[in-house]
């Protein structure tokens, strides 16, 4: 059949090939006639038809079958042939029909004129807005065709499909704009579409029902189906005319309405051939609550009998088929209820199944008494008598008189059951679960006939048992109907199908039964066929199979057990190889001479052997050891251990060929043979080398940490020794100093020799800080501009006096090449030349000590190399304390006269200097100490320092005191009252607030660790309060005892401005208040701006131009305005890089003008900015600035409104 089909499209390719552009005229066969053929038209309608010689029609090629058929002797037949004879015979005008090559043509045909109407048009025509079209002749319900053994369920969207459709059905964007997820392919003909549904070529066909249902039941294509209608809203077939024809189309429709319902449903019926129905009959009307119950359940699950052929059975590709299946399909189509099929059993459980609701319906039943008490049947529909079979033997019964006495099968709740029972009671009835059952019992001999319907008696003896079993009579009067069958709570369902039953005409349901009525089957699966004979071939050769894999088994049973012995033993060999090889420890194995036996691969590579056959066989004393003695001494140790059969463990040294000495743990075990005596030994060594270097390097460290201990158990006697003698004599002094002031007496020597006492115990104290920060890392050098001369004479006229006490003489020879400048960190100088100078003096009974200064002469801009050498005529010391005498806390013989750390602290800072210090000494002689520097040249010669005392007097200052201890309060209050500075003291942080909030103070200096409110807390409350008030931030100064650069660091960090260290001489706190007042206190004459000095400055830029210097004015008025706006607002968003910009930019302008008050401020700020500083660093910093900008601005304006500030 599909050779057929492909025949036909190859035929209607060659006919679209040999079609000529000019129309082909064709004769109309119309089979209809009608009988009386009286038109009633008015005068205008005659006289326009009279006018007529002939009514044109147009068609166009391929063929639209069953509308437009055409033959090769220019024949045209089909419905619209049909309608068109009618017509004809209606206006008394014959009927002249040409054939144009395509659709395209022969609309545009139609448009000019040459033909007056165009047969078979819908809704492609109608899209046309020149074209008019006539009542409809034929419905036109778009359907949906898959191939057979596809899916019937179609998603209503057709999502991801491809659709082919004839490209003259419907308009192809009205089709995408329904169907937006779909593509779709276009063909010239009906058969080119179905065509590519049926070959694979499409998912789907989009065509009318008439000429889909046409073509599939005349068997044109047998492996397609109808699965669905669509939704599309549609023009019916009509016949179409211009709209200047439209009088002409009047007639037609006249014609058309004059035409019997008779005779339109004659053509459907003719033309239809059993198909789906032309006349809308597929339209059933149902109630609401079935409309309700539809929409509620679109999908039903069907359960069927695969066997009850052929009315529900699944084909190879488990698809269900049979004569209920395409009943189904066709209530389908009237109702849009999707069917799932399931599989049953027997007829009992499939009952049961629908009773339960595991299945909606039953597919094939014949009612009977019994079964209409379990379920509800629909209406029949199918009808076939029931007929006895037996088998094809000449002593089978013929009827069922012959079967008195002997076995009849039947299923259970057959129909026919009742009516043999009460007839022919002798006759044993055999219930079988369903007829292929009953079927195979007779076939078997176990029953003697059975009872089954014609259709499928026939259908299953023809398939499976043609020669074995025949139908011999029929039985009883009345034929088995074959229906639905449902629960009797679905009520709604049962309606459903009965109102579908009933729209499917006799004609139709006769064309869906004579496709069944053929006894012959082709069978739809070779496994149903010949699942008897696979069976009995497979159990035979299974029992073939076992016993050939018995035999195998017992012939294989010992090659198995020798290869399982033999892989044993392979792997215990390699198991002993690995075992032995693979220890990374040497291992080896000596007979009872002490012969070697074997030996692993990390015994030979000790030994540097690659080979093992060098050493096997041969003894200790024949092998590599370098030593004979410890040879024999091995050797001795395996005769003893095999003779006293007990095992030896123990350290030894091994000493190798190449020299190298190891320590092992050697063990050395005896092994006995078969017979229990001892054969030889093994032995091996583990290294332990490494763990006895870590013993050793242990025991050093308990050495360094016991003698550490010790230090520093000397070291703390030295300070108690050291802290104890300034101090008596502070304490001393003091208290004499006391007693006599009771008297009226004021001891200034004492006073004088407690101070100095204090001074030695400070700065010892920064000694051992030194000692402390050098070890740690963090001490680090200051270097600026000074003169070398100048800072050894310096340190030479300090300790002149104590050389005189101790009767000694201090001599200096300095060089006057070194009176020049150089970059030097003078405070470590001196503190070096201090140090050794110290010592020398210190350790010198009798003699002199000399200072030694040389440089080679060079120009002032060339590096300085400086050597600094101290001699002394002391006890000097010895070789071995030379060693010690740089560590620290340590010192030189039992002459205890120090802490032990200048040397250290002396050297370390030479070395931070990139130098060298270097010291030999000579007991009873004396000692040289020789410094070593390379020292850059310097630009200037630093300013000479003032004694701040001497100093004119500053600006009285009003300072706040901050101290929880409050012996430090009344010093540093004492001490500033002194220097002519008003004082006000606080305990603690929250009182120092509370008295800077109710009145102004020009510097805080404040305690940084204290209870409560920290110094740094303090600082940071007044940063913020400052900024909140706009007011320009005060001096705030930290004062520790912490003297490390971290700790002046954080002070700058929490906000405050500087660091002082505890204790603080006066003339160190002069030195910083006076730097203070230079820096934020100064009068006009350093660097405070005055209206008078800012006319001078402005003056000289416009050189006296009165214009220019009035636009001067303006110019710096607004842009100080703007800056200071500028500031407030990159201060609230922290842009630092913003700030650091804005200040650089005013100080440009404060340098034309010389305010240096206002430059300093902006230098301030930028520094702040790059080192990322904390926010109320950052906030004073602004403040300050802010305060200089808003001086500047009050002086321009003052000269603008004539005051003076």
């Amino acid at each position: 059949m599909k050779l057929f089909a492909a025949m036909l499209l190859i035929g209607a390719s060659v006919h679209m090939a040999w079609a000529a552009e000019a129309p082909v005229t064709l004769t109309v066969l119309g089979r209809s006639t009608l009988q009386d053929s009286q038109l009633p038209l008015s005068p205008a309608d005659l006289k326009r038809l009279s006018a007529k010689k002939q009514l044109r029609v147009g068609t166009s090629d391929p063929d639209y079958p069953p509308f437009d058929i055409s033959n090769h002797n220019h024949e045209f037949e089909g419905i619209s042939a049909d309608y068109l004879a009618l017509i004809g015979q209606l206006l008394t005008v014959p009927i002249h029909v040409l054939r144009y090559p395509n659709r395209t043509e022969v609309i545009q045909a139609l448009k000019r004129g040459d033909i007056d109407l165009l047969a078979s048009a819908n809704g492609f025509e109608a899209a046309d807005p020149d074209l008019l079209l006539s009542d409809p002749y034929t419905l036109d319900q778009p359907t949906l065709v898959a191939r057979s053994n596809d899916s019937p369920l179609v998603d209503p969207s057709l999502a991801g499909k491809t659709v082919a459709m004839v490209d003259h059905y419907l308009p192809l964007s009205a089709v995408q704009a329904f169907y937006p997820e779909a593509t779709f392919k276009l063909y010239p003909s009906i058969l080119n579409a179905i065509g590519a549904v049926a070959f694979s070529k499409a998912d789907l066909y989009l065509g009318d029902s008439v000429t889909a249902s046409y073509l599939i039941n005349k068997s044109y294509l047998n492996n397609v189906q109808l699965v669905d209608f669509s939704r599309m809203e549609v023009n019916n077939f009509s016949f179409a005319a211009t709209r200047r024809n439209a009088n002409l189309l009047h007639l037609v429709n006249a014609a058309l309405q004059a035409i019997p319902s008779s005779e339109q449903m004659t053509i459907a019926r003719r033309w239809n051939a059993g198909g789906v129905s032309i006349s809308g009959t597929h339209q059933v009307q149902f109630s609401v609550e079935e409309q309700r119950w539809l929409a509620q359940h679109p999908r039903l699950k069907v359960v069927i009998n695969e066997d009850f052929l052929p009315f529900t059975f699944f084909d190879e590709h488990e698809r269900f088929r049979g004569l209920s299946a395409d009943v189904i399909a066709k209530i389908s189509l009237r109702t849009g209820l999707k069917f799932d099929p399931q599989k049953g059993t027997s007829v009992d459980a499939m009952i049961t199944q629908v009773n339960q609701g595991e299945a909606d319906l039953l597919a094939a039943l014949t009612p009977s008494v019994d079964r209409e008490r379990r379920v509800s049947f629909s209406r029949p529909y199918l009808s076939t008598p029931f007929v006895l079979v037996t088998r094809n033997a000449p002593d089978s019964p013929n009827n069922l008189q012959d079967l008195s006495g002997k076995r009849l099968a039947i299923i259970s709740g057959n129909a026919s059951r009742e009516t043999i029972e009460r007839q022919f009671p002798t006759v044993q009835i055999i219930e079988a679960k369903s007829l292929a059952d009953a079927f195979s019992l007779l076939a078997k001999g176990s029953v003697d006939a059975s009872v089954s319907t014609l259709i499928s008696a026939r259908y299953l003896i023809a398939r499976n048992y043609p020669d074995q079993l025949k139908i011999s009579a029929t039985v009883g009067a009345r034929a088995a109907q074959l229906a639905f069958a449902v629960d009797h709570a679905s009520p709604q369902l049962l309606s459903i199908l009965n109102k579908a039953l009933l729209s499917i005409s006799p004609e139709e349901m006769d064309e869906l039964t004579n496709r069944w009525r053929s006894p012959v089957v082709l069978d739809d699966s070779y496994w149903s066929k010949h699942r008897a004979a696979i069976l009995q071939g497979f159990a035979l050769a299974a029992v073939l199979l076992l016993s050939a894999c018995v035999w195998i088994v017992l012939l294989r049973r010992q090659v198995l057990r020798r290869k399982r012995a033999e892989r044993a033993l392979s792997a215990r060999l390699e198991f002993d190889r690995v075992l032995i090889n693979g220890t990374p420890h040497p291992t080896y194995v000596r007979d009872r001479q002490g012969r070697l036996l074997l030996c692993n691969r990390a015994y030979r590579q000790v030994f540097g052997v690659e080979d093992e056959r060098q050493l096997l066989g041969t003894t200790v004393m024949q092998s590599l050891l370098s030593s004979e003695e410890q040879a024999q001494e091995y050797h001795r140790d395996y005769l003893a251990v095999m003779a006293a059969d007990e095992p030896m463990l123990r350290d030894r040294l091994l000493v190798l060929p190449s020299g190298e000495i190891l320590t092992i743990y050697h063990w050395i075990l005896p092994f006995r043979g078969s017979e229990g005596s001892v054969d030889g030994l093994i032995g091996g060594w583990v290294d332990v080398s490494d763990r006895q270097r870590l013993v050793e390097q242990l025991h050093a460290a308990k050495q360094e940490a016991d003698n550490a201990n010790r230090a520093k158990t000397t070291f703390l006697a030295t300070m108690s020794h050291e802290i104890r003698t300034p101090m008596n004599a502070v304490l001393g002094m003091l208290e004499m100093a006391s007693r006599k002031s009771d008297q009226g007496v004021f001891d200034r020597a004492a006073i004088d020799v407690a101070s100095g006492a204090a001074k030695e115990l400070l700065a010892l104290i920064g000694d051992v800080l030194d000692i402390a920060r050098i070890e740690s890392g963090r001490q680090s050098l200051a270097p600026d501009s000074a003169n070398p001369y100048q800072l050894l004479t310096s340190v030479a006229r300090v300790f002149d006096g104590l050389a005189r006490e101790k009767a000694i003489a201090l001599k200096l020879e300095i060089d006057p090449a070194l009176d020049r400048n150089v970059l030097i960190d003078a405070m470590r100088f001196k503190q070096i030349i201090a140090n050794l100078l110290s010592n020398a003096i210190k350790f010198t009974a009798v003699g002199e000590v000399r200072i030694t200064a040389h440089a080679p002469a060079a120009q002032a801009s060339q590096p300085m190399p400086l050597s600094v050498s101290i001699v002394d005529t002391g006890v000097g010391i010895c070789e071995a304390d030379q060693q010690q005498l740089f560590s620290p806390f340590s010192q030189a013989g039992k002459q205890q006269q120090g802490s032990g750390l200048g040397l250290v602290i002396s050297r370390s800072l030479v070395e931070m200097m990139g130098g060298s210090l270097e010291l030999s000494s000579t007991p009873a002689t004396g000692t040289r100490v020789t410094v070593r520097l390379v020292l850059p040249a310097a630009d200037a010669p630093p300013t000479p320092a003032c004694d701040p005392l001497d100093s004119p007097p500053s600006l009285a200052l009003s300072v706040l005191v901050v101290d929880d201890y409050a012996a430090n309060r009344l010093v540093l209050s004492q001490q500033l009252t002194y220097l002519g500075h008003e004082v006000q003291d606080a305990c603690d942080g929250a009182q120092a607030l509370a008295l800077w909030n109710a009145q102004p103070f020009d510097v805080v200096v404040t305690d940084c660790d204290m209870p409560g409110m920290n110094g740094y807390q303090l600082a940071q409350a007044i940063r913020q309060a400052e900024q909140a008030r706009g007011e320009p931030g005060c001096v705030l100064l930290g004062f520790t005892a912490n003297a490390v650069a971290e700790e002046k660091q954080r002070c700058l960090e929490a906000g405050m401005d500087d660091c002082l260290f505890k204790p603080i001489s006066l003339d160190q706190l002069s030195t910083r208040l006076q730097q203070l007042q230079s820096q934020y206190f100064s009068n006009e004459t350093s660097g405070e701006l005055t209206g008078d000095s800012l006319d001078a400055h402005l003056n000289t830029l416009t050189l006296g131009n009165l214009s220019a210097l009035h636009t001067l004015r303006e110019e710096l008025t607004s842009a100080t305005q703007a800056d200071l706006q500028q500031l407030t607002e990159l201060l609230a968003c922290d842009d630092r890089a913003g700030l650091a910009h804005l200040a650089h930019r005013v100080k440009g302008g404060a340098k034309l003008i010389h305010y240096e008050q206002l430059i300093l401020t902006c230098e301030n700020l930028e520094a702040h900015c790059a080192k990322e500083v904390e926010g109320t660093v950052l906030v004073a910093s602004t403040a300050a600035m802010g305060h200089c900008m808003q001086r500047l601005l009050a002086l321009l304006q003052a000269h603008a409104s004539g005051q003076s500030l």
